[in-house]
């Protein structure tokens, strides 16, 4: 492992425990005793005023009489004193501080300026600090045990976490299922080492295997998904999400805030990056041991599941098919195989049921996944049912054999590469055969649909690693230094939204295809244009203020020849007129706009780019029309698009089957489609002065795909 900055915070030589405290209550009296239990190697350096003795150390009556400069101070005093007590250390050249006291940032605006000043005393003396409302860190591999936590031992998954009681559940979840633990840091209010400092040395920590994350929010977000991605190419990062609640804060000119909020946008981009998300509190440990110590189910493998129930087989089946996960496909000569094995009473396709043939021989579970696994297609293996408990449920001699066909079963899927998940019903059980399972890196849970969700990431894992890694040299879009003519005018003119006429510029000048319009201001005009247009035409309001014309009544449809479109010119007018009345607006009226009714296309869609405020630039693409309103259909993306990302897009999407094709209609122009994606996240990329800029509808062809509709929104200056 190289040098890292933090490694007097994580890997200490030597600690001072400022507030030790001879009342067992106190954290400063708990932080020695577990130090001094844990056996750490390092020296321990109470520090009270009242000085004294401590666990047979002595206590020193302030940080200056220290007998020698520790890397750590852990800061167990009341949120007041603590600028204080961080400027001592400071002064004394300690390399940083575990802030544990609350009242900071958390509490409020005087909490916060407590907290900005603790941070800024630290960087003027070169300190770092972790937290504050931090709940500790744990380093097992050198008995460093700042949190209080006993028995986790040394391992390969690291912890960073932000909720003390979430990192205590994993924890203790982790001390009672044989997981291992590499560092604990509980994060706080990430007031100064931020989350990505900390990915950057579990990074080079060789005996961290993966990283379990816990988060309400990023101080600093852009860098963390960057460092992310690099992390996550060599070690899988799961992450736990709180507040997902939270709407974004979109602005709400555009429908597009409104059904991408912000947890939307975060969990796109960071499924992007190969971060896997999840929302259950109970599937974290389990997703995040799967992942740090089972291979992944490689890309275009099933997943083969051995019962001796057909109950949990079915189920499993149920569970698999609800997450689109396709079960491997067995052949002929495995399946005679698995008869000649289990008997005319088994099931030996996929699930495979033994049927009781396990209650005979206990080996036969080792022999059908020695046959199974070896199959081609089979990516991966669940195993469900009783397994781990037939000492239990049947007899006691049972147990050193059933252990035996465990360290079977782990062997063999180590040789073949492929991940194996255990679903047993006696998962709370400590017997021999569980034990070994768990000390494979096997996880072994209680829930089927936990174990199956296990699956589900093996997959996604699998999915990520058969990406090309992102090519560091590419470089980004460079933004233009000057804003385009109408987003100056827009700004002279006081507006955040361009005019749709306005707009179409920007989609022109970026080639992006848009249905034909003529600006028509005057009714003259208006019917002058339709002349020219062989069929039926539609007209559009355009105004400086009104931005959704159909609660205006701005759109008429289907107007034929020059007197209709004159009437309609009208009848739009005095509309807008009306409409800005009620609203107690200027209506700014500008014209109209006028198109050809178009054919009717395969699919509408709604294409749009914005700014989000925490995750920077995404895409969004939804079901459009209408339908953005009534029934939302969309999906996410981070900008730039990576290779595959709006594949993986389109597939998300319940209309998917609609623009890809399906019972012999013909899709859309998906190549079309990509490239108006792509060149208008390259617009909003190009233009730092817009805040987003939707296209609703999209009108989507076998052919072709077209723009009929534009708004764009500029950034607050």
């Amino acid at each position: 492992m190289t040098a890292s900055p933090l490694d007097r915070l994580l890997r200490p030589e030597s600690v001072a425990v400022v507030g030790a405290s001879s009342d067992p209550t106190k954290r400063g009296y708990q932080a020695v005793r577990a130090l001094r239990n844990s056996g750490y190697s390092g020296r321990i350096l109470p520090v009270h005023p009242g000085g004294g003795e401590l666990f047979g150390l002595p206590v020193f009556g302030a940080v200056a009489e220290l007998p020698l400069i520790p890397d750590l101070a852990l800061v167990a005093v009341a949120a007041e004193h603590v600028p204080g007590v961080i400027k001592e250390c400071g002064q004394a050249g300690i390399g940083g501080a575990v802030v544990l006291a609350v009242g900071f940032r958390e509490s409020g605006d005087r909490g916060a300026a407590l907290e900005r000043e603790v941070v800024e005393i630290a960087r003027r003396t070169g300190m770092r600090v972790i937290g504050p409302n931090t709940s500790g860190i744990l380093n097992p591999h050198i008995g460093l045990n700042l949190v209080g936590v006993d028995a986790v031992k040394p391992g390969g998954l690291a912890v960073l976490s932000q909720s003390g009681n979430i990192g205590l559940d994993v924890m203790t979840a982790m001390a009672t299922s044989g997981i291992s633990l590499s560092l604990y840091v509980g994060v706080g209010n990430e007031g100064d080492v931020a989350f990505h400092e900390y990915l950057e040395y579990l990074e080079q920590d060789h005996t961290t295997q993966g990283i379990l994350v816990y988060s309400e929010g990023f101080q600093d977000p852009e860098s963390f998904l960057r460092v992310v991605e690099r992390v996550n190419q060599t070690k899988p990062v799961v992450v736990l999400k709180g507040g997902r609640s939270e709407r974004g804060i979109a602005a709400a000119l555009s429908h597009t805030g409104a059904i991408a909020g912000s947890y939307d946008v975060f969990k796109a981009v960071a499924t992007q990056r190969g971060i896997l998300v999840v929302e259950r509190s109970d599937e974290f440990l389990a997703v995040g041991k799967m992942l740090t110590f089972q291979p992944p189910i490689a890309q275009g493998h099933g997943v083969a599941i051995i019962a001796d129930g057909g109950g949990h087989a079915t189920l499993a089946v149920d569970l698999l098919a609800e997450r689109d996960l396709p079960l491997a496909r067995l052949g002929s000569g495995v399946r005679k195989q698995l008869e000649e094995l289990l008997g005319p009473a088994a099931a030996v396709g996929n699930p495979i049921d033994m049927a009781g043939a396990a209650d005979r021989r206990l080996e036969v579970f080792a022999r059908v996944a020695e046959a199974v696994i070896a199959e081609d297609d089979v990516g991966g293996v669940l195993l469900t049912g009783l397994f781990g408990g037939y000492a239990l449920r049947f007899d006691a001699s049972l147990e050193s054999g059933e252990a035996r066909v465990a360290r079977r079963l782990a062997a063999l899927c180590d040789r073949a590469g492929k991940p194996i998940v255990v679903h047993t019903v006696y998962a709370a059980s400590s017997n021999p055969a569980l034990v070994a399972l768990r000390a494979a890196g096997i996880p072994v849970v209680g829930s089927l649909e936990i174990a199956t969700r296990c699956i589900e990431a093996a997959v996604e894992r699998g999915k990520f690693v058969a990406r090309a890694a992102p090519d560091p040299t590419v470089s980004a879009i460079i933004p233009m230094v000057n804003e385009p003519r109408p987003v100056q005018v827009a700004r002279k003119e006081g507006r955040r939204a361009l005019t749709e006429w306005e707009a179409r510029s920007l989609l022109d000048a970026h080639g992006i295809p848009v249905a034909p319009a003529t600006l028509c201001q005057a009714a003259e005009e208006a019917a002058n244009a339709a002349v020219r247009q062989p069929g039926p035409v539609v007209l559009k309001l355009l105004s400086g203020t009104i931005l959704h014309r159909t609660e205006a009544r701005g759109i008429e449809l289907g107007l034929n020849g020059p007197e209709e479109a004159a009437s309609a010119f009208e009848r739009i007018q005095e509309a807008a007129t009306t409409y800005a009345e009620e609203l107690q607006i200027n209506a700014d009226f500008r014209g109209v706009l006028l198109s050809p009714m178009l054919e009717r296309p395969t699919a509408e869609l709604m294409v749009a780019c914005r700014r989000d405020a925490r995750y920077g630039p995404v895409l969004v693409i939804a079901a459009g029309g209408v339908m953005v309103e009534v029934s939302p259909d969309h999906v996410v993306g981070g900008l730039p698009l990576r290779e595959g990302d709006f594949a993986n897009m389109i597939d998300s999407l319940r209309i998917s089957p609609l623009l890809t094709g399906y019972r012999g209609a013909e899709g859309v122009d998906l190549a079309g489609l990509e490239r108006l994606c792509r060149d208008l996240g390259n617009l909003l990329l190009s233009y730092p002065g817009l805040q987003e800029i939707e296209l609703n509808p999209v009108f989507a062809y076998p052919t072709n795909v077209l723009a009929v509709d534009a708004l764009a929104v500029l950034t607050d200056i």
